[in-house]
């Protein structure tokens, strides 16, 4: 006698056999007992859930000797009969091989005639998305009103193939992926009918395998069993299969997150020697990731996927030490590179290549914690930001993320632009540190404060020198052609807003020039004054931190007159 595979020794005979549609076989149930039954169904869903046997299933509901039945006896001759496949009022046809037209109005003209033996014609067109579009039309007057004695089942696993016109006519039944869970005690239901034991997460590993198929769950528990060995550790059955072990995809997840390349590499190298094919291994860490970030956001006793108890706790605990953040950079660069890894000609290189580089991605801290932090080192609120001086230096960039230095654009950040305030509203007084007739102590406060408004003047008065007599704050300019151009009556009564700005009594400031740069030069002492700026102008703090900015370098200079009406650094705004 040949042998009879399990997918086939075990098909349900009943509709309380089915393994996880119950929707579907407690509707069915229920029409047959009420009368309430359509003559067109559809089923459809992915492979081997269950389409055809539930389909088998209902033609013997509708032709046992005790029925229509929600309960087929199994043991009458039409039931014998349509479970050998032998039943000449039950027809099978393969859609996608019978696809014409004429084949199609061949099967109008058989459903015009009683069945011979039993109650119904039943007619299961399979894989029913393969019918041409002449052949679907051809169906669709039949299937809208056929015989009395004529039923209609369509099964199929693209269902957006299959023309509205034909769905419409029908009643539509959803068959649903199993979960691992319900498949691997599948698997142990039928090992125990079989007399037979294999370790528990074995069956887990086939269960995740079959991606929701009992029908493929059953083929690779054929496959296990036909090594015919009373007993198998799990080793043993990975290496059967040519599977991916999940211990590798844990220790492997592990490591990255630890950061260690060199273990990284030796697991790579396992799974590579043990003939593992690289894209199963790298799908696994895809979604062993995704199950990580998953157990970290869901509540205590969710149900995630199909995981038991068991694995739940041990994602949890895997995933405790590390934020949401993290886990998500790390899924976020495998996805990224699942293109490019497909398209390898040497995808372990690839994967390696990933790999070591997701060692080196540094926690990531979310922006609540950042907030949090700040708030708690300035006890309370986020310590504020001091104003700091062109001349001084910018601080050191902090490194970026996997140990890699920022670049210069990255590291100083451009200065920023503050608009002044308008005269209308000016800023509240500031208490003066500087004592009565002390010069140098009020042009240093005026010149920190001119910092927020005008910078690029600030920059000059810091040099400049400052004389107070009889409430009269006189500031010179230091000598050259550019910082003379500041001197100029819209900058004095600027700085007079400022003072006023600053201090309760304030002194009033006049602005002027050095006496060695405002002398009238000759033609050849301009050119001088005009060498004299452009030096001048390239060591300006602006013009430095531009190029240091933009990691560019000074290759010609344009100086102005020096007047503030063509003085390149001039400005107009207040």
């Amino acid at each position: 006698m040949s042998y009879l595979v399990l997918a086939r020794k075990h098909r349900p005979a009943t509709f309380d056999q089915v393994v996880g549609q119950e929707h579907v076989t407690r509707t069915l149930a229920g029409a047959l007992e009420s009368g309430r039954l359509a003559h067109a169904f559809c089923f459809t869903g992915p492979r081997g859930v269950g389409k055809t046997t539930v389909a088998r299933i209902l033609a013997k509901a509708l032709n046992c000797e005790q029925g229509p039945t929600a309960n087929p006896c199994g043991k009458c001759v039409h039931c014998l009969e349509i479970s050998e496949g032998r039943a000449v009022d039950v027809q099978e046809i393969d859609a996608a091989s019978n696809s014409r037209v004429e084949d199609v109005r061949e099967l109008r003209e058989m459903i015009r005639y009683h069945p011979q033996s039993g109650r119904y014609r039943v007619t299961i067109l399979d894989e029913v998305h393969m019918l041409s579009k002449a052949a679907f039309n051809a169906l669709l007057k039949t299937l809208e009103e056929p015989p009395e004695h004529a039923v209609f089942i369509l099964a199929t696993t693209d269902v957006h193939k299959v023309p509205l016109t034909i769905l419409s006519r029908c009643q539509r039944f959803d068959f649903r992926r199993l979960p691992p869970r319900v498949l691997a005690e599948h698997l142990r239901q039928v090992l125990a009918a079989e007399g037979l034991s294999l370790p528990a997460e074995s069956l887990a590993l086939m269960a995740r395998e079959a991606d929701g198929s009992v029908r493929d769950s059953l083929s690779l528990l054929d496959q296990v069993l036909a090594a015919d060995k009373p007993s198998m550790s799990h080793a043993e059955v990975v290496e059967l299969l040519g599977l991916v072990d999940r211990e590798l995809v844990v220790a492997t997840a592990q490591a990255v997150l630890a950061g260690e390349a060199g273990e990284v590499l030796d697991l790579v190298s396992q799974v590579y020697a043990a003939g593992g094919e690289m894209q199963a291994f790298y799908g696994s860490l895809q979604e062993h990731f995704r199950n990580l970030a998953a157990a970290k956001a869901a509540p205590q006793g969710a149900e995630l996927f199909g995981l038991t108890p068991e694995e739940m706790a041990a994602l949890r605990e895997q995933a405790a030490p590390h934020s949401p953040e993290t886990l998500h950079e790390i899924f976020g660069h495998l996805a990224a590179s699942e293109d490019l890894f497909r398209r390898a000609s040497q995808p372990r290189l690839v994967m390696e290549m990933t790999l070591l580089k997701l060692t080196q991605v540094k926690p990531v801290v979310s922006l609540a914690e950042i907030i949090s932090g700040l708030e708690r080192a300035g006890g309370g609120e986020a310590p504020p930001t001091a104003s700091r001086p062109p001349s001084q230096p910018a601080p050191a960039a902090p490194a970026a993320r996997g140990g890699k230095p920022a670049s210069a654009a990255q590291a100083r950040p451009a200065p920023a632009r503050q608009a002044p305030a308008p005269d209308s509203a000016p800023a509240p007084k500031q208490a003066s540190a500087a004592q009565p007739g002390d010069a140098a102590g009020m042009l240093k406060e005026l010149v920190r404060y001119a910092e927020q408004q005008q910078p690029a003047l600030a920059s000059y008065l810091g040099r400049a020198t400052a004389k107070l007599e009889d409430g009269l704050l006189k500031v010179t300019l230091p000598a050259g052609a550019i910082a003379a151009s500041y001197a100029t009556e819209r900058n004095q009564q600027r700085l007079n807003r400022m003072a006023g700005e600053l201090w309760d009594q304030a002194p009033q400031v006049r602005l002027a020039a050095s006496a060695e740069t405002v002398q009238a030069p000759d033609h050849q002492a301009r050119a001088a004054a005009r060498a004299a700026a452009a030096a001048e102008l390239a060591d300006h703090p602006v013009v430095r931190q531009a190029a240091e900015v933009f990691e560019a370098e000074v290759v010609a200079l344009n100086p102005a007159e020096t007047n503030e009406t063509t003085n390149p650094l001039s400005t107009e705004q207040d």
